[in-house]
């Protein structure tokens, strides 16, 4: 029997007023494989994520997490607003890295990892520490452990963030624009470890402007503008063939900022 992608999306439309941001997405995610979105700013990029994993609600269309609908029940052939336990439910198997940490300040490294699996997972504080420090460990901030996010560089404050959403055992990764938020000098560890997952078979879509990490580590890439899907493929077709000539333009500016 074939397997159901982790992320299925289906003809998505998003609006903020007059604003029409999303234009009829579809995207299909299978497990272990890494999709990258990439494109220039206002594109729709990171509205898509979002409405991924229904942090804003989308329009139309549909989005399938492990075959089940987020945010909306079928009611007679159409959606009706689902409740908010259900979307928890969801989207429970969804980790999120955002550009910026969103770390509580006022907790250590091992804190901020721990406070979901605390909390939400009702874990005891043994246990919930232990796997807090097996995913500190994991990206490579487990000295940090009882460091503030002041203490901390921002490539460290990123890594945390990545430890805190593998915390919860997620199915599939989001990342949007991980690096964006650090210095260029900080880019690469944080690149280093969502290689890293990637290598582990992790699920992952990764909105980005590091077209190398798309280029070396995407299973697909797919290339967004004005709300659209213009061109998608494997990254060899994307960066050395674009069929498109919207992609052709794109990546000669990347190119030519890069030289």
């Amino acid at each position: 029997m074939e397997s159901k992608p982790v992320v299925l999306v289906e003809n998505l439309h998003k609006r903020f007023d007059a604003a029409h941001v999303l234009k009829g997405i579809d995207l299909a995610v299978d497990s272990s494989r890494v999709v990258c979105v990439i494109g220039p700013s206002g594109s729709g990029k990171s509205t898509l994520l979002r409405c991924m994993a229904f942090l804003d609600r989308y329009d139309e269309g549909r989005v399938y997490i492990e075959g089940r609908l987020l945010g909306y029940r079928e009611v007679d052939g159409k959606r009706t607003p689902d409740s908010d336990r259900n979307i928890d439910s969801v989207r429970s198997v969804i980790g999120m890295v955002f550009q910026h940490y969103n770390l509580w300040p006022h907790k250590t490294a091992l804190g901020n990892v721990t406070e979901a699996l605390r909390v939400v997972k009702k874990l005891g504080k043994a246990e919930a520490e232990a796997i807090g420090m097996e995913m500190l460990a994991k990206v490579g901030v487990d000295d940090k452990a009882h460091d503030y996010p002041a203490q901390l560089s921002g490539g460290q404050q990123q890594r945390t963030a990545i430890a805190r959403a593998l915390a919860i055992r997620p199915h599939v990764m989001y990342f949007d624009e991980p690096t964006s938020a650090l210095d260029p000098e900080l880019v690469g560890e944080v690149l280093q470890v969502m290689q890293e997952l990637a290598s582990d078979g992790m699920t992952m879509v990764v909105v980005t402007h590091e077209m190398g990490f798309a280029a070396h580590v995407a299973d697909e890439v797919v290339f967004m503008d004005g709300g659209e899907v213009i061109e998608r493929g494997p990254p060899d077709d994307i960066f050395k063939r674009p069929r498109s000539e919207r992609l052709r333009e794109f990546l000669d500016t990347w190119r030519s900022r890069t030289i």
